[in-house]
């Protein structure tokens, strides 16, 4: 599936998998916090406390991990530029998860005096960031709709970094701004703009070379990436309804552009995986429907459907895929050859991570829709019980690979 110019283009295996462990870590975190003070979620529509931080451990220390992870992987692959200066991508993740730690903290404790230094650290991080991937962006030379799609999402990425300044400004030191204003362009920039975008590029790319599948049309991504950006314009100004429906519109033709491509698939079982893309599909355009015409539930149910409902599902199914086939392929050797992806995957915790995530899922939206602390609460034990799921599935990973070539000895070849 990589060919040897594309496998030269990867990081060190090390790299990539520290901000993966970093964000099974932090969903242990977040969901734990949020069992802990599940009678607050029904109530929460805005400032700090420990919903506040579960929903930040959640968008920083789940999403923006993991998307940086995936990104330096395998937009280098996509962009035939490989990443030159490691020291920078070890830096990043060594001033990033102190700094969410520090930032989550202080906001779960209510002390928007302490959310300041993380805060910095955390901006910082995104910064190194930035320049990563503006280099690698200044010098692509393929795939120009994910290259597209990885300029629109680096603009985003400012932006939501300067509006989360300001809003820490405002909780320490008072700054005078519009905050529901501010609030809603900085959710619209990160989940929308930022990941939303960093997730539709990777997808054009990513889960047709996973389930051996032709891509969708370049000129259709174009059309629904300027769709998109428009509605994250508009969604991020104020004008919130427009925005909801324009985006809807962009939503439904990535959604069908995908599947169109992944019914072409050459590989006929796709795995609990894409089940959960699928879900998160489904959320992503149900969030925007309800951002448009509005349905009992509110914010909170927006608020479901739109993190652990569609991103956080999204990348939970995707790492299920591509952790076991990046750890195939950097295991590769020349004397023992590349350890079987299935040998990587076990199918039944799998399965049991992708039945416990969705039903955490359903009872916190039956929750919000009800009002029930007990839905609430039980919908956090289930997402807990999940994401303890996901470390073990990761930890599988990790000492399948630590282990491979000392199942066979020398004079027995790993099986074809």
């Amino acid at each position: 599936m990589f060919s040897n110019v594309s496998r030269s283009r990867l990081l060190p295996m090390s790299l990539p998998f520290r901000y993966f462990g970093a964000a099974a870590a932090f969903q242990l975190a977040a969901w734990g916090l949020l069992l802990a003070f599940s009678g607050d979620l029904i109530r929460f529509e805005t400032g700090l406390g420990p919903v506040f931080a579960s929903l930040h451990l959640l968008t920083l220390g789940v999403l923006s991990m993991t998307a940086i992870g995936a990104t330096l992987q395998l937009l280098p692959v996509a962009t035939r530029q490989p990443v030159r200066a490691l020291w920078a991508v070890k830096l990043l993740w060594w001033t990033l998860v102190p700094g969410i730690v520090a930032f989550t903290t202080a906001a779960a404790a209510y002390r928007p005096d302490l959310m300041g230094p993380g805060a910095l650290l955390v901006a910082a991080a995104l910064f190194v960031y930035s320049v990563l991937l503006l280099k690698n962006l200044l010098a692509a030379r393929g795939m120009r709709v994910v290259v597209m799609h990885g300029w629109a999402a680096l603009a985003c990425l400012l932006a939501l970094a300067a509006t989360g300044i300001a809003l820490v400004a405002r909780f320490e030191h008072g700054l005078a701004l519009d905050h529901a204003a501010f609030r809603s362009a900085h959710l619209v920039l990160a989940a929308y703009g930022f990941m939303g975008l960093l997730a539709a590029g990777l997808s054009g790319f990513l889960l047709p070379m996973l389930a051996l599948a032709p891509p969708p049309s370049a000129r259709l991504s174009s059309t629904v990436l300027g769709a998109a950006i428009a509605a994250i314009a508009l969604g991020s100004s104020g004008w919130t309804q427009a925005g909801a429906i324009l985006g809807c519109a962009a939503a439904l033709a990535h959604v069908i552009s995908m599947e169109r491509s992944l019914r072409a698939r050459l590989r006929p079982p796709l795995g609990p995986g894409f089940v959960l893309i699928r879900v998160s599909w489904a959320c992503l355009i149900a969030s925007l429907a309800v951002a448009a015409l509005g349905f009992p539930g509110g914010p909170l149910l927006f608020g479901l459907l739109l993190v652990p409902g569609w991103l956080l599902t999204f990348l939970l199914g995707v790492l299920q895929r591509i952790v076991p086939f990046l750890a195939s392929v950097h295991a590769s050797t020349t004397a023992r050859g590349s350890p079987l992806i299935s040998a990587m995957t076990p199918l039944p915790l799998l399965r049991a991570h992708a039945a416990l995530h969705l039903a955490a899922l359903a009872l916190l939206l039956a929750s919000a829709l009800t009002q029930l602390p007990w839905l609430a609460r039980a919908g956090a034990a289930a997402g807990l019980a999940a994401a303890a799921a996901f470390a073990a599935f990761f930890a599988y990973v990790l000492v399948r690979l630590r282990n491979h070539g000392n199942e066979y000895p020398p004079s027995q070849p790993a099986p074809a």
